[in-house]
């Protein structure tokens, strides 16, 4: 059997076991069979952890390092490292590491291997995101699941899991967990080893689909079939006279009326308790359906008094509501499947925040009137149910991500609408936070944002920061999005702070407003202390946000 270790090269004064070993690494941006040493024991560990796994001696290993002078894992010597293993005629290819940016290049070279009944084995995002090749439909992904008492166990058609109990230690009465999927890709390339091993020449992907149901090749892209569709939210607006209700109460303030979907005809004036025109400003009630749209984060409930003076329409409510669940009138991320990415052509402006509640809605409306002033048809996406006034794409925030779907449906969509619509670009505003605030925040934190960095190519973001901000975290979470490939970074300072008390949230952070005083103090600051443009809530009011963004893009 002949394995091809991918990763960051093998010492070989850790070599102590009886084995063939070539060594292969990156010199000059290409692949040369030379040793190089490494300092990075990443590859090392794993090529223990296949050794001490097969029971078959009669291997040989193929260790490709593929670390080049920066250190940094480029996917160029990852592909460069399977042309060489389907070359080498190997029988498995372990890769240990992962990148976040989907390649067509890469998933085309591990759809060469397996066309060459080449097994390749990688391992799942540590963060529970995405990692690629380990997400492709045409490679094994490997788990780690301590709960399961199975030796091997299959997750779904691509997807194995194993327990590695051995690295759980208890210290003081406390458990600590060491294990790693990179460690489990390597510990299962030693059971594979040995199982394949048995008949080499065998179709492998038939064995394993015998003992384990996987189906590499069972593809789930129905693309040919899937059409674009319109969420019920844009059916009703469609064939109905709509009126609106906004919470907060205040929202109406920022909505310019020039650029109101047509068929929403009037806004409810929570003052005067009635509904008005837009387009006159007199009372108004011809329309047929009642649209409540809470965009807070506080579970809210219908008033007694709407009920019962309009309680001959169809009220929706969209958002958080007490006792009501209407997001079945969005878009759903999950109608949208597929196991490939598309080239999206539009380029791409993302608003992002450090955490919820920093405008970023307003700002998104902000760029929409400006874009729409200039004659641009612009594809709008966002989570927050206040989009619909301007027909918006309105996703329903996913309760749980799950990891690469999530991205080929994101990715699916935007292509789709791509296909389906004229549109000279993407504004999106990605709904909660950019990352973690800390390790109490775990729930979605930042894994939306992930989803989309790594679904569509983000040529522009726009950083919504709070006034307190932490000015190595900004640069931290800066960096973050450089590393996607993001090649111009606004960023906006908010009127809003994160109240400390709400820290612990896991749900989320909670914001509140702060004064002129102290906002004018923190975007000075911040100003000064980062490379990057920063803006105020005025100069997004004012254009200057929108004239760069638009001299960048040109």
């Amino acid at each position: 059997m002949k394995i091809a270790l991918i990763d960051t090269g093998v010492l070989k004064s850790e070599i102590k076991h009886r084995c063939d070993v070539r060594h292969f690494s990156v010199s000059n941006s290409t692949l040369v069979e030379i040793y190089k040493e490494s300092g990075n024991i990443h590859g090392t560990l794993c090529f223990k952890e296949i050794i001490s796994n097969i029971k078959n001696s009669d291997i040989q290993i193929l260790d490709i390092n593929i670390m080049d002078e920066s250190g940094e894992l480029q996917v160029l010597n990852v592909i460069s490292a399977i042309k060489k293993a389907i070359e080498e005629k190997v029988d498995i290819i372990n890769i240990s590491l992962g990148l976040t940016s989907y390649s067509q290049e890469l998933f085309d070279i591990c759809e060469k291997a397996v066309e060459q009944n080449i097994v390749i084995l990688a391992a799942a995002s540590h963060t529970n995101t995405v990692s690629f090749p380990a997400d492709f439909k045409n490679v094994i992904c490997v788990k780690v699941d301590q709960q399961q008492t199975e030796k091997v166990k299959r997750v779904d058609d691509t997807t194995i899991s194993i327990p590695m109990k051995d690295f759980i230690v208890m210290e003081n009465n406390t458990e600590f967990d060491f294990s790693s999927s990179s460690l489990a890709c390597a510990r299962l390339c030693g059971y594979f080893c040995d199982e394949l091993s048995i008949m080499p020449l065998n179709d492998k992907f038939k064995v394993l689909s015998r003992k384990y149901n996987l189906n590499l090749n069972k593809s789930d892209d129905i693309s040919c079939d899937i059409e674009l569709k319109e969420s019920g939210i844009q059916n009703l607006l469609l064939n109905s006279r709509v009126a609106v209700v906004l919470f907060p109460s205040n929202l109406i303030e920022n909505i310019n009326k020039d650029f109101v979907y047509k068929n929403i005809v009037a806004y409810y004036d929570h003052e005067r308790e009635e509904f008005y025109s837009f387009y006159d400003g007199k009372p108004n009630q011809d329309f047929d359906v009642i649209l409540i749209l809470n965009s807070s984060y506080i579970d809210l409930e219908i008033p007694a008094t709407m009920k019962e003076k309009y309680k001959n329409y169809k009220v929706v409510c969209i958002g958080n509501f007490l006792n009501v669940n209407n997001n079945k009138y969005l878009h759903s991320y999950c109608e949208y499947k597929a196991t490939k990415m598309s080239v999206l052509e539009k380029p791409v402006i993302a608003i992002v925040g450090l955490c919820s509640g920093l405008n970023k809605s307003d700002i998104q409306l902000s760029l929409l009137n400006s874009f729409k002033k200039d004659g641009l048809d612009v594809g709008s996406i966002s989570n927050n149910p206040l989009g619909i006034i301007y027909d918006t794409e309105v996703f329903a925030f996913p309760l749980e991500l799950e990891f690469p779907k999530i991205v080929y449906s994101i990715n699916k969509f935007m292509y789709l609408f791509e296909v389906n619509k004229e549109i000279d670009a993407w504004l999106i505003n990605i709904g909660g936070a950019i990352g973690r605030v800390n390790s109490l925040n775990t729930y979605n934190f930042g894994k939306l944002a992930d989803a989309y960095l790594s679904a569509s190519n983000i040529d522009i973001a726009v950083m919504c920061v709070n006034p307190s901000v932490d000015i190595e975290n900004l640069k931290l979470q800066l960096a973050h999005l450089y590393k996607h490939g993001i090649e111009k970074i606004f960023v906006v300072m908010s009127h809003n702070d994160i109240n400390a008390s709400t820290m612990d949230y896991r749900d989320g952070l909670q914001t509140y407003y702060v004064d002129n005083l102290k906002y004018n103090a923190a975007y000075e600051y911040v100003k000064a202390n980062i490379e990057e443009d920063v803006f105020t809530l005025d100069d997004v009011k004012y254009g200057k946000l929108y004239n760069s963004i638009i001299e960048t893009l040109s």
